[in-house]
């Protein structure tokens, strides 16, 4: 996998990485090969339920984590600066889409979406992952919605060439979809790591 543990324990509970909080600052450096055999049983369920199937696939690579790093969490709220994601004044520039499923693409800085009951919430979890920060939906959009969201890093805009003419995040989310982001204070559900070790060799 060569993965972080961070990003295992993103995807083992389903949270980004903006709500998992503590641990050591290895979680973010090393990286890791886990190779897990699974259940069968788990595999035939896929068939006819991919969201109970990927749930109990989540449980079983907790317990592995429990098991083989010594993790322990806790759940709890937080106050915690976010971003409240909300209709700018010109108003929402989105294309509604009778799309089946969620076609969903982030490379690039670069954000397509498609489909989906739930577009704009799926949006702002694709935001928290790139600004590291939670980003709660506010908008009150609800309904299948096409996204393509270009911006330019801020980092890479100062030293870029006139070329590169995509604005930054905050304002390409205003020109693009009539949307806009503002910084508050929230009340997170978080993710805290109490205890993790480093596995001992297999």
């Amino acid at each position: 996998m060569n993965v972080t543990l961070k990003a295992i324990l993103q995807w083992a509970f389903d949270l980004p990485e903006s709500r998992i909080v503590g641990g050591p600052s290895w979680l973010d450096s090393t990286r890791w090969d886990i190779d897990a055999k699974g259940d069968n049983s788990i595999d035939r369920q896929k068939t006819y339920d991919s969201a109970a199937a990927a749930a109990e696939k989540r449980l079983m690579v907790q317990s592995l984590l429990a098991e083989r790093f010594s993790l322990a969490t806790h759940s709890e709220t937080r106050e915690m600066p976010i971003y409240a994601l909300v209709v700018a004044k010109s108003g929402p520039k989105l294309l509604t889409t009778k799309a089946d499923g969620n076609k969903f693409d982030r490379w690039n800085n670069r954000i397509e979406i498609e489909g989906g009951d739930n577009t704009i919430s799926v949006l702002a979890e694709e935001l928290a992952e790139t600004l590291g920060r939670v980003v709660v939906d506010k908008t009150g959009i609800k309904g299948r919605n096409k996204i393509d969201l270009n911006w330019t890093p801020d980092d890479v805009a100062a030293s870029s060439p006139p070329s590169d003419s995509r604005p930054s995040l905050f304002t390409a989310l205003q020109e693009q979809l009539g949307l806009k982001l503002e910084p508050q204070k929230g009340r997170v559900q978080v993710l805290v790591i109490d205890r993790v070790k480093v596995p001992s060799a297999n």
